[in-house]
């Protein structure tokens, strides 16, 4: 069942026991009733006792109470003084005063006993929040026992009575009135500082409660925007998955068509004409490797790629990586260091996935090294390693080239971010390949790091256990920026 609203503290009608704090308002009773001798008793407006100090009356007001009709009489009396009305009526009167002002409220309930109690109403902002009542007393001016109090029983000893009634404090009407009436003051400076106590954490615990429902309908909104932004990057994956797909054939076609044009099985062609068909190859094959890089985080980002690890020659590896990215470095210029241990580096991994992760390292290598520069690849024997916490192995790619700032040296490993993302940058690509290259080594259960500076060239070090956690791993996606922006690939 949905709750409404919760009521505010300022549209409600507070209670006298939420407006005083009841321990220490009972130890202030207390002190009034050590010190002027008379009980003190304050009921709520439904009759709830919120303090009861009782004095000198206990012995006398037994005794009554145990005769038959004196019980009867008792019970009517502390019914009158606790739920009756606060009003000369059913045997209340007006109290006698020394002055003629009347104290708005206060009246006077005569018991059959001969003793007396006063009656006073709370009162804060116009509503009666409870009472007090002060007795009982024996009014000073009274001389003997009503016949009322004589009537109870024919066994009632008088003598008795009065040896337990001098222990009841006796005082004129006018002055216990004028006790009460401060009594009455100290009780109305609680009752306003405990309003003003109660309205302050109340309203504190009320604008809490709001601010934590304004957060939840936050938390929901943003949920349910998570989920619509998790279809919609499926449904992008999806898409970019099936265009890829369906470029890459036509694409193919294009390539080999060409390769056939260049070689002379359509018949012989020009120079010039040779030259064109030699750029419509390379800028295909351009295009498919960027057509396949798409491909390739698409299906990372949509769960589909899995690692399937076996043992493999990590060196040949390497060799087979470096071989494919030789031709593009030999037209820069670029001198190629592989530096491989003599002794066997084995270990387990997905060895397609692997190799296109030294690829990726290599050819983005090339492409940020100058003319004339140079690119050193570095594997290490498998031994301890710090970072992976077991026993792997490390694979550096090293260049001469531009190098990245080191605080874009996080963001390169996003995907399709980009250092230079203006439309006049000098180096091309999507912005995947390292990203690519991040999804596959940590799919291994490795790291993958960078050491670099502008100017300083750059190191790409991917560290790979030499058996991961488990046979099978599906490849997590890898984190996308927020704007457009370029690893270095």
């Amino acid at each position: 069942m949905t709750q409404g609203p919760r009521e505010s503290v300022l549209q409600r009608r507070l209670t006298l026991s939420e407006l005083l704090d009841v321990p220490t308002f009972t130890e202030v009773v207390k002190g009034f009733v050590e010190l002027y001798k008379i009980g003190i008793k304050v009921f709520d407006e439904k009759g709830g006792k919120l303090a009861d100090i009782k004095i000198g009356n206990g012995d006398f007001c037994g005794y009554v109470f145990s005769f038959p009709e004196g019980r009867s009489r008792c019970t009517k009396q502390v019914g009158r003084v606790k739920d009756g009305p606060l009003a000369p009526t059913q045997g209340a009167r007006l109290p006698l005063l020394d002055d003629s002002a009347p104290i708005k409220g206060l009246v006077t309930s005569p018991c059959f006993t001969g003793l007396r109690y006063l009656l006073l109403p709370i009162t804060f902002e116009g509503d009666v929040l409870g009472r007090v009542v002060f007795g009982p007393f024996l009014p000073a001016e009274q001389k003997g026992f009503p016949e009322s109090l004589t009537e109870v029983s024919a066994q009632l000893e008088i003598g008795r009575a009065q040896e337990l009634v001098e222990k009841v404090r006796r005082a004129p009407e006018s002055t216990v009135a004028r006790v009460m009436v401060h009594f009455a003051q100290v009780l109305d400076t609680l009752v306003a500082q405990g309003q003003r106590t109660l309205l302050t954490s109340q309203l504190h615990i009320e604008a809490t409660l709001v601010q934590n429902r304004e957060l939840e309908d936050r938390a929901q909104k943003l949920s349910e925007m998570n989920v619509k932004l998790k279809e919609l990057d499926r449904l992008k994956s999806a898409f970019l998955a099936t265009v890829s797909h369906e470029l890459r054939t036509p694409l193919t076609s294009i390539i080999g068509y060409s390769e056939m044009l260049a070689e002379g099985l359509a018949g012989p062609m020009s120079q010039e004409q040779n030259e064109y068909v030699r750029t419509i190859m390379d800028k295909g094959e351009t295009l498919l490797k960027l057509i396949s890089s798409i491909l390739d985080i698409s299906q990372i980002e949509a769960g589909r790629v899995r690692l399937n690890f076996e043992p493999s020659d990590i060196i040949e590896v390497v060799q087979s990586s470096v071989s494919s990215v030789k031709p593009q470095a030999q037209k820069k210029g670029i001198t190629l260091d592989v530096q491989l241990p003599k002794e066997p580096v084995n270990a387990a991994c997905d060895r397609d996935r692997l190799r296109q992760v030294v690829v990726n390292l290599l050819a983005n290598a090339v492409k940020f090294t100058p003319t004339n520069g140079k690119i050193t690849v570095i594997l290490t024997p498998v031994s301890a390693q710090d970072d992976l916490g077991k026993k792997g192995y490390r694979i550096s790619v090293e260049d001469s080239g531009i190098g990245i700032p080191k605080d874009q040296q996080e963001k390169i490993f996003q995907s399709f971010y980009q250092v230079d993302s203006s439309s006049t940058r000098e180096f091309g690509g999507a912005g995947l390949g390292l990203a690519i290259v991040k999804s596959f080594v940590e799919g291994h259960g490795g790291v993958v790091k960078v050491v670099s500076a502008p100017g300083q060239g750059a190191r790409f070090i991917a560290v790979l256990p030499e058996k991961p956690a488990t046979p099978q791993v599906q490849i997590a996606p890898p984190v996308q920026p927020t704007p457009v922006a370029n690893d270095r690939f």
